[in-house]
């Protein structure tokens, strides 16, 4: 079966005869332009042929065209080899409660947005019929930290006016971002929320400032798309909440948080994925601990409605030949 019918299948509630399984990661320094990123980005498909393709365009992307000043990482690799660091915010766009109210939708057909959009659109190409291609999407809240550092939740606290005239255009932007991505073909977005955690909000503050921006993406993509994930980063996830949201499927590091897959699949119906923990584990496990490691992922959900991934992007400094052990000892968890 291509990778697309094997969703599919998973969709439709049927089991699979080996389990799915996607281990993403970014791309430095290819994530920096949109024709490196394609290159990469099918080098990555090709060679491990992962049951759907991540776009994933360098982390600050949704930001870089407010203004805020970015450092990138030297070129410590050789092709196919990533990077061993990524792009870090030198300095922040958004400085002052009121810089919030200056913001402007963005055009897409220029700057960092052009290029993802291009980016997407090329791999949509090439993988189209054969394997679902999922776009990685920020929510607005995590594009507002990403342009403002921890200062953010001061403004929200102190200013929420100013600060949703800010999430507004944010929104806006990102609506506009995912209706140019349905354009181009994409399956679905990887709808990701870094805020969306006790540790950081309430639930109060998320239910004001998050959900409602959360949805309007959603329902930009809405009869338009057919397999989104919500990915919920941090480490105490609202799952209540955004396991809710309209999407086929929900990520979250199960493997380092008090929510396993086990207590996830009691709480929805939705497809989940997780189960590897990319820190430790994949990258130090023998063989012997990584196979247990796996069919311990596997005993959690009894209907194998499961997607084996990490909690989130494998760090850079795993080998990439690591996994390739993870793919075939999945093969043996599975007999």
């Amino acid at each position: 079966m291509k990778p697309i019918e094997r969703i599919e299948a998973l969709l439709a509630g049927k089991k699979l005869d080996t389990p799915a399984i996607n281990l993403w990661k970014h791309f430095p320094p290819y994530d920096e332009d949109p024709k490196e990123l394609v290159k990469k980005t099918i080098q990555f498909q090709e060679r491990f042929n992962w049951d759907f393709v991540k776009v994933t365009y360098q982390g600050l992307y949704s930001i870089q065209d407010w203004g805020s000043k970015i450092q990138w990482p030297e070129r410590d690799c050789q092709w196919p080899n990533t990077c061993s660091k990524v792009g870090v915010v030198t300095d922040f766009s958004i400085k002052k409660a009121e810089d919030w109210k200056n913001l402007k939708v963005l055009p897409m057909d220029q700057g960092s947005m052009a290029d993802s959009i291009l980016a997407a659109k090329e791999i949509v190409k090439r993988f189209k019929g054969e394997a679902p291609v999922v776009v990685t999407v920020f929510n607005p809240l995590t594009t507002a930290v990403k342009m403002c550092g921890d200062k953010m939740f001061i403004h929200m606290r102190q200013h929420p006016e100013l600060f949703k005239k800010g999430l507004e255009v944010i929104t806006q932007t990102t609506v506009n971002y995912v209706k140019e991505l349905v354009k181009n073909g994409a399956d679905g977005l990887f709808f990701a929320s870094q805020l969306g955690t006790y540790d950081r909000m309430s639930v109060k503050e998320y239910e004001e400032f998050g959900r409602p921006y959360d949805l309007q993406i959603l329902d930009a993509v809405k009869n338009n798309t057919w397999f989104n994930i919500m990915h919920m980063h941090g480490a105490a996830p609202m799952f209540e909440i955004m396991e809710k949201y309209p999407v086929q499927a929900v990520n979250w590091h199960d493997r380092l948080v008090d929510l396993s897959l086990k207590d996830g699949r009691s709480k929805t119906d939705k497809i989940l994925i997780g189960g590897v923990d990319e820190f430790k584990v994949l990258n130090d496990a023998n063989e012997e601990e990584l196979l247990a490691h796996l069919k311990d992922a596997l005993d959690q959900v009894e209907d194998k409605k499961l997607i084996l991934g990490p909690g989130c992007c494998v760090p850079l400094y795993v080998n990439e030949d690591r996994f390739e052990v993870a793919k075939r000892l999945l093969e043996k968890a599975a007999r």
